[in-house]
């Protein structure tokens, strides 16, 4: 599970799954949490936390979101029971759900759209009682005028923010969806979308230079499963 908290991904991975134990190299901090106070302060670069509780977990989940001018790129909690934290993630947010898409063409082109001065891929929320495959398609047509065939689910993203005094947590679906659309573009400017453009792969690069850590993440996955 990645959740992204401010543009920074905090990724929460099972000890099975990183091998032997994390060491400096692999890291710019490692932090024990039952020898070092876990102070968001502290951490910088790519810090990596083991044997960190729940209760200690939901402290720094809080304390990312109260405090200002904490520097670091990412952080890493190794867990033995990775579904146990997941649940209390969770259960600290109000839970929204969307859904969206990487969308190519018969030219190889993804679909971006440009909104709150950065690039990013069309998604949106769930309609009451609404699967997650119906809203992606749902989506991609009403933000930028795309009729897309829905394929392979890529992954699910996590990212946070605050709505009227409420944290919340958004939990996206994203799937890789083709067309054989060729007509006009059409940005929903409505929920603030400027443009909508078919980009190659050298647009593409350009745009991940300004986009959100989250959708990054959502092409990388893609293009692994491509």
């Amino acid at each position: 599970m990645v959740i992204f908290i401010d543009d920074r991904p905090i990724r929460i991975v099972k000890k099975k799954e990183l091998g032997e134990m994390p060491s400096k190299e692999d890291f710019d901090l490692v932090l024990d949490a039952r020898l070092s106070p876990l102070k968001v302060e502290n951490f910088s670069g790519h810090t990596c936390i083991i044997n960190a509780s729940t209760e200690q977990l939901e402290k720094i989940l809080m304390n990312l979101h109260a405090k200002s001018g904490i520097h670091f790129h990412a952080l890493y909690l190794i867990v033995e029971d990775r579904k146990l934290f997941k649940q209390k993630i969770v259960k600290l947010y109000q839970l929204v759900e969307a859904a969206g898409g990487v969308v190519v063409n018969q030219n190889q082109d993804t679909l971006w759209m440009y909104r709150l001065g950065k690039w990013d891929l069309p998604k949106g929320k769930l309609e009451k009682n609404e699967k997650f495959e119906t809203a992606a398609v749902r989506e991609v047509e009403e933000e930028c005028n795309v009729k897309a065939e829905l394929g392979n689910k890529i992954c699910t993203t996590y990212h946070t923010y605050t709505h009227k005094n409420k944290l919340v947590l958004k939990k996206t679906r994203w799937y890789a969806m083709k067309t054989h659309f060729t007509g006009t573009l059409i940005p929903q400017t409505e929920e603030g979308i400027e443009k909508v453009e078919w980009m190659n792969d050298k647009k593409q690069t350009q745009a991940l230079t300004n986009t959100y850590s989250s959708i990054r993440y959502v092409i990388e996955k893609f293009r692994k499963l491509v």
